[in-house]
């Protein structure tokens, strides 16, 4: 007696895309956790979930840190010196990223390679890439400025930068993002020095695994990143670089809420990157779908100097 399979239902179909999608969903939440991020180099800000605003509100206040302690006559009063307080915002926005895989590519033997792993993979570095972009975007919001328009990047650009940071009685360690041309240039430069003063830490697999993507070493202890999310200076032939204090720029996420009922294991509170699947039944595909929530603002612009210079 032939025994009929059981008929795969809608729900059961819907059920299986959704254990899929949480599948990858989690494995992209251990992978942004375990991965070496610009991130570690920033202030986070918070999280907006549950806030009832995408927008989270950064106060700090001024103590004057280049105030030092003054010498007083004994009985002498003190004369007070002000403090100041300021407020940044950073606003958390959607960004995305879809896949989509047609009936006939799996059934030409590429569907094998596409693993719920191998996805999370992909979707994490997208992920950090696009929060380094986010990052990027807040360069130019710095009030200092070293280099020149139209002019390569310099030694002393770099040096100037690290001055800018040091009369500000900023905290180390201190952060350099460059676009790759103006690495390039940099290297070039410090090659035309010749002399042992100045000398290029390059990258190491280890260092490079401790770090973060788009490291490439460091200079005068500053540690270099390149990134071509580096933008132009207002559409002009320059790119804005920056170099920071850690508590110069900050972040801030949303993270995905449990879904509801017998579902809500597949997706724990905390999620920054949502995962789902969707069947289009009428184009013959599946669509994989995810979202990050993220934002990036300058809190400080005196911990932060941008480096212009020619692209």
């Amino acid at each position: 007696m032939t025994t009929m399979a059981t008929p795969q239902t809608y729900a059961k179909a819907l059920a299986a895309d959704i254990r899929i999608a949480a599948m990858i969903e989690a494995e992209v939440r251990m992978q942004l956790a375990d991965m070496a991020s610009i991130r570690q180099y920033i202030t986070y800000a918070g999280d907006v979930t549950g806030s009832g605003s995408d927008t989270v509100r950064v106060r700090y206040a001024d103590v004057g840190a280049k105030t030092p302690f003054a010498s007083i006559g004994d009985g002498s009063a003190l004369t007070a010196s002000d403090m100041d307080g300021s407020v940044a915002n950073i606003t958390v926005a959607r960004s995305g990223l879809q896949y989509d895989v047609t009936d006939l590519f799996v059934m030409t033997g590429f569907g094998r390679d596409l693993d719920p792993f191998r996805i999370a993979e992909r979707m994490s570095f997208a992920a950090e890439a696009r929060i380094m972009e986010i990052i990027c975007a807040t360069f130019d919001s710095a009030v200092s400025s070293v280099g020149s328009s139209g002019v390569d990047m310099s030694v002393d650009n770099f040096m100037d930068a690290i001055y800018a940071l040091e009369l500000a009685n900023n905290p180390t360690p201190y952060l350099c993002v460059l676009h790759p041309r103006q690495l390039a240039d940099l290297q070039a430069a410090l090659r035309a020095e010749n002399n042992n003063f100045l000398s290029f830490s390059a990258q190491t697999e280890a260092l490079s695994a401790a770090k973060a993507p788009g490291w490439v070493g460091s200079l005068l202890g500053v540690d270099i990143f390149k990134s071509d999310y580096v933008n132009l200076n207002g559409g002009s032939t320059d790119y804005i670089g920056c170099m920071f204090s850690q508590p110069g720029i900050g972040y801030a996420i949303g993270t995905a809420q449990p879904l509801a009922g017998a579902l809500a294991e597949l997706r724990p509170a905390g999620t920054p990157v949502t995962i789902a699947m969707e069947r289009n039944e009428g184009s013959g595909i599946t669509e994989i779908v995810g979202h990050l929530y993220c934002g990036a603002a300058m809190l400080e612009t005196d911990r932060c100097v941008k480096i212009v210079t020619d692209a």
